[in-house]
């Protein structure tokens, strides 16, 4: 019978600083060495990611000589942990959602919107410019406080894949670096991109993919827009993968969503306790946060080429809630409620000329910055002064 792992570390190898294979019903150290292995409670926490780390999933081969590692050794190019292990609590497999309550999950919501879009009014390449500005700040405001208006507060939760972790870490060295340490920083941010791709399959959940697209595109905004020629030139190399991984994930997202939903697939993540209520609002946020991403990486993509060559493409459009307040939203119960109470203006950007007829406070921030970049500034200022058009 195979070994089970548990979620923490025995009480002798946590008190000796350790690495344990956290394997029951004792692991293997305490096991060699003939003594008694003991395990504290589990902590009661409110999500549990789906996904155990590496060390859980693969024991040690009992070939390998025990060396002292500590508990928390990052690998560079590792980017995701393999197939899901044994599910801590059978329970949550048995809760499930009616697929219908999930407006947000039906196939024809995740269709790219292919309509040609003319540019805004009065438009200029300066504009460009200015939303880069605006992903760039949101990216520092991700490093600064743990999401933005397209990284949900509570996408990650406790699961925080290393790839993640090194593009975070990566970014935040980037925005504070000096004259003195700049150059060490740019080739960091190369190496650990040109490993993320190279050793990324790109085949694992939404969520999963999702993490990997926010970190390319933290190495893409650095990589295109630096100014550095070698950075960019890497930076455009690696700009089909990360489209082709965006179209995938895009494509997938409902289909692995319902059967979330259902019941009868729980790779995204894993609540316990949960209840239905928060497994459609945990749906939602990786839906809504795949939904944004799609547009700010497509926006960047476009606003490159826009500045690079004087044209660029228009790659399309998809649906995302716009409705303030949802997208901040710090519980379930307060998420169905405004759903029930309020209308989510689930809407494309190239549709979204009605929310002008809405006031601005009804409106989300991620929504009035997709609005100024179709329709333009002096439209958006003018709904912003109470002006009619």
């Amino acid at each position: 019978m195979p070994a089970i792992g548990t979620g923490r570390s025995c009480v002798r190898c946590n008190d000796a600083k350790r690495k344990c294979d956290r394997n029951t019903p004792a692991c293997r150290l305490c096991r060699r060495k003939k003594l008694d292995c003991v395990y504290p409670n589990p902590k009661p926490r409110r999500f549990v990611p789906i996904m155990a780390p590496e060390e859980d999933r693969n024991p040690p081969d009992s070939n390998i000589l025990d060396f002292e590692l500590p508990s928390n050794d990052l690998s560079i190019v590792e980017a995701f942990p393999g197939p899901a292990g044994v599910l801590a609590d059978a329970t949550a497999s048995s809760l499930n959602v009616n697929p219908s309550a999930a407006w947000f999950a039906a196939p024809e919501t995740f269709l790219v919107d292919h309509a040609v879009m003319p540019l805004p009014p009065n438009f200029k390449l300066r504009d460009l410019e200015v939303f880069v500005g605006q992903v760039d700040a949101w990216l520092r405001d991700w490093v600064t406080t743990g999401s933005n208006t397209f990284i949900h507060a509570h996408l990650y939760g406790e699961y925080f894949p290393s790839c993640l972790q090194i593009a975070f870490t990566t970014f935040s060295a980037y925005s504070n670096r000096t004259p003195a340490t700049c150059k060490l920083v740019l080739q960091a941010v190369n190496d650990q991109a040109t490993a993320l791709v190279s050793e990324s399959n790109a085949s694992g959940s939404v969520l999963q993919d999702l993490a990997l697209m926010h970190a390319l595109l933290a190495y893409q905004m650095i990589g295109l827009f630096d100014g550095d020629v070698r950075s960019r030139h890497l930076a455009e190399t690696r700009a089909p993968f990360l489209s082709a991984l965006l179209e995938r994930t895009l494509e997938k997202a409902s289909e692995t969503l319902i059967r979330q939903l259902e019941g009868s697939e729980m790779s995204l993540t894993l609540f316990n306790p949960v209840s239905p209520e928060e497994v459609l609002w945990r749906s939602w946020i990786i839906s809504e946060s795949l939904r944004r991403t799609w547009l700010i990486v497509q926006g960047i993509t476009a606003s490159y080429e826009g500045l690079k060559q004087g044209w660029a493409p228009c790659n399309g459009d998809v649906k995302f809630t716009t409705q303030e307040g949802l997208w901040t939203a710090e519980s379930a119960s307060l998420w169905a409620s405004m759903c029930a109470e309020k209308d989510v203006r689930f809407i494309g950007r190239f549709h979204a000329e009605c929310l002008f007829e809405v006031a601005p406070g009804e409106i989300d921030v991620f929504a009035k910055v997709m609005l100024e970049t179709v329709f333009g500034k002096e439209r958006s200022l003018k709904w912003h002064l109470g002006v009619l058009y």
